[in-house]
């Protein structure tokens, strides 16, 4: 049986002996926790030719710039090359379309996230020779629980060689990686963008600064970003911000929305692409 280090060594030959090229692998990272230990497992495995590409959406949380710094400076230390892809940025976006994306149309996704994601690999491998490293666990949640350990062509990654090394680890093996990169394990999610799919748990760990570039750029756009019927009818980031500080069920909003409910209780909602409450594949919200 082929085994996924079997594959990677056999694409870590051939890719030297075909074209010399310096990328060989290519990890798109928010800098969470899957991503440091995805960089990790990387490190162990002695993969060289390892660009490491951070999704610049210009959306980050107070706080995550200087994390961004932190570990493209450890990527370096490990011998992999750290990168960053470009865009017109969330806020310029959301003036462009006059209002903010939702669960259904995650626009902001693929604008921010999968076109930089291609036209870097476009620029840095134009011949698609590079295999594409994702941190996916299947025991993430019911959607992920098929996903694939690898794909020969991965139309998502521009036709190149995907791999899953995580597929069938768990949080506990996940996190004894981070460990031994002298990491700290997150209690959150990644915070490279403030999130329309932002649960009550990552808002908490918002700042005042963070509610404050919300609440200017819905003022701005004269739109919400979170959807007043799936937060008890908060309506605004400050409204919101009371209600994510505020236990399950104990929010009352200024004024009665009917069809209102908590977050946890909102139905989960397909986008457009068929998929639910994240963005995937270019260093994915929350990885």
């Amino acid at each position: 049986m082929v085994t996924i280090l079997d594959t990677i060594s056999k694409t870590k030959n051939e890719t030297l002996k075909t074209t010399g090229a310096p990328i060989k692998f290519v990890i798109f990272s928010s800098y969470g926790n899957d991503s440091i230990a995805l960089i990790k497992w990387a490190s162990e495995q002695q993969l060289d030719g390892v660009a490491v590409v951070f999704t610049d959406t210009q959306w980050m949380s107070d706080g995550w710039p200087e994390r961004v710094e932190k570990a493209e400076a450890w990527v370096r230390s490990l011998g992999f090359t750290p990168y960053r892809t470009t865009s017109i940025g969330f806020r310029q976006l959301a003036r462009d379309k006059k209002g903010f994306p939702t669960q259904r149309y995650q626009w902001c996704s693929y604008v921010l996230k999968i076109q930089p994601g291609m036209r870097w690999l476009a620029e840095h491998d134009p011949e698609a020779r590079a295999v594409c490293l994702v941190g996916v666990r299947r025991e993430e949640s019911q959607d992920r629980k098929n996903f694939p350990a690898y794909l020969v062509k991965s139309e998502n990654h521009g036709g190149r060689t995907m791999i899953a090394p995580f597929a069938d680890l768990t949080e506990a093996e996940r996190n004894l990686l981070i460990e031994k990169a002298d990491w700290q394990v997150l209690p959150h999610r990644s915070r490279e963008c403030r999130c329309i799919n932002s649960n009550r748990n990552d808002m908490k760990n918002f700042t005042e600064s963070d509610w404050q570039e919300i609440a200017a750029i819905e003022a701005e756009v004269g739109k919400n970003m979170f959807r007043p019927q799936r937060h008890m009818g908060a309506t605004g980031a400050l409204e919101v911000k009371k209600w994510a500080l505020s236990p399950r069920g104990k929010y009352v909003a200024p004024e009665k929305m009917d069809d209102a409910v908590e977050l946890e209780d909102a139905p989960e909602e397909e986008d457009f692409l068929g998929v639910r409450g994240s963005c995937d594949t270019f260093g994915e919200c929350g990885s």
